[in-house]
């Protein structure tokens, strides 16, 4: 029993302590803060001289050590009736209660190391020493429990008047203050010649827990803290099974006191006994903290993220669905309005050669268009998996240079191209091109005075041949570090510049294409991916997520930083085939 008191003294001391401290750090201006910091101050003390007092064999020491915590004792109620004050938003003054109290324990500073406060200490029970009440302590008890009285009655008055969380904050403050006071009083009893032992009070620290769990649920004293809650409910329930443990130990020392028995073995079948006699209430107790952190057990709250799971994975695909579908019809229904135009004055202009060459000409392409939105969508929605084979990437790349040669001519675009390294990687040759072709293509276009954002892969048809048409231009193959050559005669000032690189970067392989074009808003680089999210006028949106599509099946990763009007910078990581 000796170590189960100074236990729960001890826990009481440094639960006081750091509350006080931590309350105190949030805020030392504040009145509340500070009334609650002296009143924690007051309990640790109190709570480690009883501790010191119950068994210390020196009767000195001991007499002391009790004089000194029925001396913080006497500033506990008064402070608490402060703090319930403060709490409230109502001044000291206006408390003549309040100053009573004060002036009641700042008198007692000249008599409590006097007989007329605590005359001596004797053995009572089990304890070594227990105080024995003078004639002013007798005045303390009484002004104790009407301070707290009075204290309670203050919280209580409020709390009709109040809702929400300041209703709740007052709430858990009475109910821990409550069971607080009512564990610790009980050691009043033995000193009154009440011959009872007083056990209530090791559960006096439940008092902090509580006032914790106001602060951190309900912002008690305007502390605002972010915890997660499975922190605080890890907390909380070590401390249901401390406490559990502690009420199967102190009942077997009962029934080892009852019956005398000393075998270890009959200990541990009593223990054992007691620990499932008490099972059921740890259980609720549990139960109550999972409701009222959670909202539900843990079994509950698993049905209930498998059924969310479901949910969510539905929404997710109608999501999809209704965003594909909206961005279809988008971008089919300009092109359907052109032909359908075109197709209503056929019938009366058939004969006139213009009108059948651009009819041609506007008809043909908006099918194209059409046919390349599909194209892409169904690329984007069912993309297909790739072929992976050892590869090697500046190859790919080199390639794709050659085959957009003519355009880089006619847009007057220097390429500077260096590979660090020529690692094979695991790839879809065709896929990966494609995924270089449309990089190209948007720095193409960025160079080329497009309009800056996002998934300028798309091309005008009438302004960039398809690629299957695009001519080849016939000059020499670039070395590498140097410009692709560019004629002195084509050259002119403000030309666009292409950058590739590739380097090593442990197990991966970087691939970085940098351009000088009109670059992408700061408001667009968050959406660069998302399907048929566009600025362009003739943009489908779907270029780039169709790349980062490729390059997620790959393993890889995809990055984009850009300053409009300085240029775009895209990193492709792929790993390194073994």
């Amino acid at each position: 029993m000796e170590f189960l008191y100074k236990f729960c003294f001890g826990l009481t001391t440094l639960s006081g302590i750091g509350l006080g401290l931590f309350v105190l750090y949030k805020n030392p201006r504040s009145r509340v803060n500070v009334t609650w910091a002296l009143l924690s101050l007051a309990i640790a003390i109190w709570s480690i001289e009883v501790a010191l007092t119950l068994f210390e064999p020196n009767y000195e020491k001991a007499l002391l050590a009790c004089r000194i915590s029925q001396y913080a004792a006497v500033f506990i109620p008064v402070l608490f009736t402060h703090f319930c004050l403060a709490l409230l938003n109502k001044p000291l003054l206006e408390s003549r209660v309040a100053i009573f109290g004060y002036v009641f324990a700042i008198g007692m500073s000249g008599f409590f190391l006097t007989p007329w406060f605590v005359p001596k200490v004797s053995p009572k029970l089990i304890f070594l020493y227990y105080v024995n009440p003078g004639p002013l302590h007798v005045a303390f008890t009484i002004q104790f429990f009407a301070l707290v009285f009075y204290s309670h009655w203050l919280l209580f008055r409020e709390l009709h008047l109040q809702s929400g969380e300041r209703q709740n904050q007052i709430k858990w403050v009475a109910s821990a203050t409550i069971i607080g006071y009512a564990c610790g009083s009980t050691t009043f009893l033995l000193a009154y010649n009440v011959p009872l032992n007083p056990l209530p009070s090791l559960f006096t620290p439940v008092y902090a827990m509580i006032i914790t769990y106001a602060i951190v649920r309900h912002h008690l004293m305007d502390i605002r803290i972010v915890i997660k809650r499975s922190v605080v409910y890890s907390l909380l329930i070590a401390c249901i099974t401390a406490t559990y443990l502690v009420i199967v130990l102190m009942m077997e020392k009962w029934f080892q006191g009852v019956f005398g028995y000393r075998s270890i073995f009959a200990t541990v079948v009593v223990a054992f006994l007691i620990a499932i006699f008490f099972n059921p209430l740890r259980t609720r107790i549990q139960a109550f903290v999972d409701r009222a952190l959670f909202r539900a057990t843990p079994a509950e709250l698993a049905s209930q993220r498998d059924q969310l799971l479901v949910e969510v994975r539905k929404g997710e695909q109608m999501k999809a669905v209704a965003t594909l579908a909206a961005g279809l019809a988008h971008e089919i229904k300009n092109p359907l309005a052109s032909i359908k135009t075109f197709t209503d004055y056929l019938e009366r202009r058939y004969d006139d050669p213009g009108f059948r060459e651009k009819f041609h000409k506007i008809v043909g392409g908006e099918v194209e268009r059409i046919n390349l939105i599909v194209q892409q969508l169904l690329e984007f929605a069912k993309p297909v998996p790739p072929k992976l084979a050892p590869v090697e990437v500046s190859k790919l790349l080199d390639d794709t240079l050659e085959f957009l040669n003519g355009e880089l001519i006619q847009r007057h675009v220097e390429v500077s191209r260096r590979y660090e390294a020529k690692p094979c990687v695991l790839a879809d040759p065709q896929q990966l091109k494609q995924v270089f072709l449309n990089l190209f293509l948007n720095s193409l276009q960025a160079m080329d005075g497009a309009p800056s954002g996002h998934n300028r892969t798309e091309r005008n048809p009438e302004r960039v041949p398809r690629l299957r048409f695009a001519p080849l231009g016939a000059s020499p193959e670039p070395v590498e570090g140097q410009a692709l050559s560019v004629s002195r005669d084509e050259s002119k000032d403000g030309a666009g510049r292409l950058e590739i690189h590739t380097e090593v970067r442990g197990a991966e392989l970087a691939v970085t294409i940098a351009d000088n074009g009109s670059g992408i808003p700061p408001k667009d680089l968050p959406h660069v991916f998302e399907p048929f999210y566009t600025t362009k006028p003739t943009g489908t949106g779907l270029g780039l997520a169709v790349v980062h599509g490729i390059v997620k099946e790959h393993g890889g990763r995809i990055a984009v930083e850009s300053h409009p009007g300085q240029g775009t910078r895209i990193t492709l990581t792929l790993p390194i085939a073994a």
